[in-house]
């Protein structure tokens, strides 16, 4: 053997299942200076209960013919919880049918007795190599899951830093109270929110859903929060009024020739201004926002003005409500309103999100109301609740 293959049994741990005690004394003798540490059994049923109990076994050596339980019968327990153990089988039969049942129980190596040590040791290698092969396996699968955790983490961390939110502290846009909730499904979301401080009196608040999944749809999103963020804050250390109109234009500017011959991007822009008492939206093949006015139980929908952008947008509309009379505001992702319920597999969220919305007076009280419905998370949640008060 060489250096390499004697150092691995050095690493090894095997199990001896015969009913000869001058062989298993011989395989003591001989095992304990090569191996790890070695295991006996006098028949079929020890052998498998010490492999049973004892799961650092790497390689069993066994018997065919042994009393009570023989060699094959153990291999076909033993292949009920093991499919890869290498097994090396010892015979002095040449039976077509033993053979056979040997191949389907995958049988590593067979020893006709009488065998030498250069023939066991020949069958010992092709079991060795296969737990090596084995151990390269579980070492590659486990520095790739090492891997990618690694770098989902840093996207994580990367989505996290893109995303602004400039009264994650202070919670104040105006007389409302401003809160927000981001819950990707995956790491790569295809969601991403601002909510940027203009100045005192002006506030632009953003959600982009990148329609589709997996990379695209995230490198898309953050590259849409990027470039508003990059946007506002060059604006304010210019000092330069910001207009809904010129950001639309400079982020389709921007971002179209960045996207896929078919891919589309929803989006909420909302921009509040304190002193024309207004806010002003583009709402991208969004779902309405959801909106009540002081003094009034009816819920009112802020509709989406524009299709989804795309490559080919060229056009799009901004319209305008009065800020003063509303006391309370839901802008969202459909990742909420799509949902699938709890108990009722056919309808989603949408079903209550209404009278959830009413009934809820913090975003607390909002949270709770939903996510005791939803059966499971479908898709990414985002969304922006405002109260006044």
């Amino acid at each position: 053997m060489n250096n390499y293959i004697t150092d691995i049994y050095k690493t090894l741990n095997i199990l001896c299942v015969e009913d000869d005690k001058d062989v298993l004394e011989m395989y003591e003798a001989l095992f304990s200076l090569i191996f790890n540490k070695v295991y006996f059994a006098s028949n079929g049923i020890e052998g498998l209960e010490c492999f049973q109990k004892n799961k650092d076994i790497n390689i069993v050596l066994t018997d065919y013919m042994m009393p009570k339980c023989n060699g094959l019968e153990m291999t076909k327990e033993i292949r009920k919880r093991d499919s890869s153990v290498p097994i090396v089988m010892v015979t002095a039969l040449e039976s077509i049918e033993m053979l056979r049942e040997s191949i389907d129980l995958n049988i590593t190596s067979f020893l006709k007795k009488p065998f030498t040590s250069e023939s066991l040791f020949l069958a010992f290698n092709t079991s060795v190599k296969s737990v090596i092969a084995d151990r390269c396996l579980v070492k590659e699968q486990a520095q790739k899951i090492h891997y990618n955790t690694y770098q989902e983490n840093l996207t994580f961390d990367k989505e996290n830093l893109i995303t602004k939110n400039d009264l994650a502290q202070k919670k104040k846009l105006f007389d409302f109270t401003c809160e927000t909730f981001y819950k990707p499904k995956d790491i790569l979301s295809g969601d991403s929110y601002l909510i940027k401080e203009i100045n005192d009196d002006e506030y632009f608040l953003f959600i982009v859903d990148g329609m589709g999944k997996g990379i695209s749809a995230s490198v898309t999103a953050m590259l849409c929060s990027a470039f508003i963020n990059y946007h506002i804050e060059k604006l304010k250390e210019k000092k330069e009024k910001f207009s809904l109109e010129l950001l639309l234009k400079e982020l389709l500017h921007y971002i179209q020739p960045n996207l896929l011959e078919y891919e589309v991007i929803s989006a909420n822009f909302f921009y509040f201004n304190k002193t024309e008492d207004q806010i002003q939206y583009a709402i991208f093949s969004m779902p309405p926002s959801l909106y009540m006015l002081n003094g009034s139980d009816e819920v009112y929908k802020i509709k989406s003005n524009n299709i989804p952008l795309a490559p080919y947008t060229s056009k799009f509309t901004i319209d305008s409500l009065k800020i003063q009379n509303i006391k309370k505001l839901l802008i969202y992702s459909d990742g909420l309103n799509e949902s699938t319920l709890k108990c009722e597999e056919n309808n989603l969220y949408n079903h209550y999100l209404k009278s959830d919305f009413k009934a809820a007076d913090t975003i607390e009280t909002f949270k709770k109301l939903y996510t005791e419905r939803l059966f499971v998370q479908e898709d990414d949640i985002t969304y922006i609740f405002l109260t006044k008060g």
